[in-house]
C-alpha cells in the first residue's frame, strides 16, 4: 500500500469513526426499520394527543366524481374515489358541487377499520317543473321504464289514459272515457294492466311501459283473480271460472291449472299451484299452518311465503318454521336484491330471499308512501308535510319538498320525481 492511501485510511478510518459506522448502521437495523414497518402498518404519532395510534381509513367513492369533498372544513386534494388514512376520531365530512343539495354528516373513523362513504349520488338542487297535465288521479310506471302512464280524470267522471316519454320529454293520448275498474304496476317487469267496463263486456289491456303503443287487450268473462309472475315471456297469470291460465305480453293464453277449488292462490316459479284455506297453505301433499286468516298471498319461495292479512303481513319461514307478524299496509319489490319492502305509517321493513326480516329503519313522521332512488339504502319518503330522502345506512335526511303533495312517482333510471299537488296538477323534479 503506497503513502498516499495509508494516509486517507488513517485520517478518515479512524477507530472512532468507524465505531461511529456500526453505531448507525445497528440504529438503523433495531429503531429506523422498525418505525418504517410501524409507519407502513398504519402506526402514526398523534401530536395533538401525544400518542402513537394505530390509524383506520376513510373510503369515499360517490357520485359525481369531481364534487369536493371537505374534513373538519378542510377541503381534501384527492381526487374520487379514494382511500384517506386517518387517526381513530370523529370527523365533520362534508361533500359539496354547485347544482346539488350539500352532504354533510359526522363520521367516525376507527383504528384499522375502514369506515365507507360510497355507492350514493348527491341529489340536485333544482326546482319543480310543471307538467302541462291537470286532474291526474294515478301514475303508473316501474323504476326504470322509459315510459309512464297518468290517469286523468274527466268531467264526465271517466278516464283518459295518458303516457310521457321520460327520453323524450313527450306525450300521446293511449284512450279515451274509459271506465276504469282496476290496475296495477308488474313489480318485475316493465308492464302494467288496467281492467276497463263498457256497456257489453270487460277487458284487460297489458301496457309495455317500454313500448306504449304495444298494447295487448283480452276479454275477460268475469272479475279475475291475476298474479303478476317474475316471467318476461309469461308475465300474468289469470284465474276464470275455477282455470288458471298463463298469459303471454301479446295476449296469448295457456291454461297451467284446469281446477282451483279457492280464490286464495298462487302460482309459483316452478309452474306449482299453492292454494290457502282454513289457516292452511297447501301444496300437493303438503300443509302448512299460518295460524291467521289470509286475504291474499304476496309471493312464495322455497324459503318463505309473504302473505296480508286484514291488517298487516305475514311471513312463514319454511326451514324453522317461525312466523313473523310484520306491521304495514303497503309493499313493493325491490329489483337489486330481490327483497321485499313492507311499510306502515313509521316502519320500514326488509324481507329478504332467505326469509331473514330485518327492521330498516322508524320514521319519526307518518309515512304516506315509500319509494326507492337507489339499490337498496335511499329512500323517498313521503309524509303529509314533506317529501325527502333518507339514507338508511348513515342515517340522513335530505328534504326535497318541503310541503304536502298528493301522488308521486320515481324513476330510478333517469332520476326524476313526478308528482302532483292538492288541486292534482302534474310537476316533475329531477334528482
Amino acid at each position: 500500500m503506497d503513502k498516499k492511501h495509508e494516509k486517507l485510511i488513517k485520517t478518515h478510518l479512524t477507530r472512532p469513526i468507524r465505531l461511529t459506522i456500526m453505531i448507525t448502521i445497528v440504529s438503523s437495523f433495531f429503531i429506523i426499520s422498525p418505525l418504517l414497518i410501524a409507519y407502513g402498518s398504519g402506526y402514526r404519532y398523534d401530536f395533538t394527543k401525544h400518542r402513537i395510534q394505530k390509524t383506520g381509513v376513510l373510503n369515499i367513492n360517490i357520485l359525481p366524481k369531481d364534487a369536493e369533498i371537505f374534513l373538519n372544513g378542510e377541503k381534501l386534494k384527492e381526487k374520487i374515489p379514494f382511500n384517506l388514512s386517518l387517526y381513530p376520531d370523529t370527523y365533520l365530512l362534508t361533500i359539496t358541487k354547485d347544482g346539488y343539495k350539500t352532504w354533510e354528516k359526522n363520521i367516525s373513523v376507527i383504528s384499522t377499520k375502514t369506515t365507507y362513504i360510497n355507492y350514493f349520488q348527491l341529489l340536485k338542487d333544482q326546482a319543480s317543473l310543471p307538467v302541462e297535465l291537470s286532474d291526474i288521479k294515478e301514475i303508473l310506471g316501474t323504476d326504470n321504464s322509459e315510459n309512464i302512464l297518468f290517469l286523468n280524470q274527466t268531467a264526465n267522471g271517466k278516464t283518459n289514459v295518458i303516457s310521457f316519454n321520460l327520453k323524450n320529454n313527450t306525450t300521446e293520448n293511449l284512450a279515451n272515457n274509459l271506465n276504469i275498474l282496476n290496475y296495477s304496476v308488474s313489480p318485475y317487469n316493465d308492464l302494467a294492466y288496467i281492467i276497463t267496463q263498457d256497456d257489453t263486456e270487460k277487458n284487460l289491456t297489458i301496457f309495455d311501459l317500454n313500448k306504449v303503443t304495444n298494447s295487448t287487450k283480452i276479454n275477460l268473462l268475469d272479475e279475475p283473480k291475476l298474479q303478476w309472475l317474475n316471467n318476461k315471456n309469461n308475465p300474468l297469470v289469470i284465474e276464470e271460472v275455477q282455470t288458471i291460465f298463463s298469459i303471454s305480453p301479446s295476449g296469448n293464453k295457456k291454461i297451467v291449472n284446469d281446477f282451483v277449488s279457492t280464490t286464495n292462490w298462487y302460482f309459483d316459479k316452478d309452474s306449482n299451484v299453492w292454494m290457502y284455506n282454513d289457516y292452511t297453505l297447501y301444496l300437493a301433499e303438503k300443509n302448512y299452518n299460518l295460524q291467521k286468516h289470509i286475504t291474499e298471498i304476496i309471493d312464495i319461495n322455497k324459503n318463505r311465503v309473504i302473505a296480508k292479512t286484514s291488517d298487516a303481513y305475514l311471513v312463514y319461514n319454511f326451514q324453522n318454521e317461525k312466523i313473523h307478524n310484520i306491521n304495514g299496509d303497503k309493499l313493493f319489490f325491490n329489483q337489486s336484491n330481490k327483497s321485499w319492502i313492507i311499510y306502515s305509517n313509521w316502519d320500514i321493513t326488509e324481507i329478504r330471499e332467505d326469509g331473514t326480516v330485518n327492521l330498516q329503519y322508524r320514521n319519526g313522521e307518518k309515512i304516506k308512501s315509500l319509494q326507492l332512488l337507489d339499490e337498496g339504502r335511499i329512500y323517498i319518503i313521503q309524509t303529509e308535510s314533506e317529501i325527502k330522502a333518507i339514507d338508511i345506512d348513515q342515517y340522513l335526511q335530505f328534504p326535497i319538498l318541503n310541503n304536502s303533495q298528493n301522488k308521486t312517482y320515481i324513476n330510478k333510471k333517469y332520476r326524476e320525481i313526478f308528482y302532483t299537488n292538492n288541486e292534482n296538477k302534474l310537476f316533475r323534479l329531477e334528482l
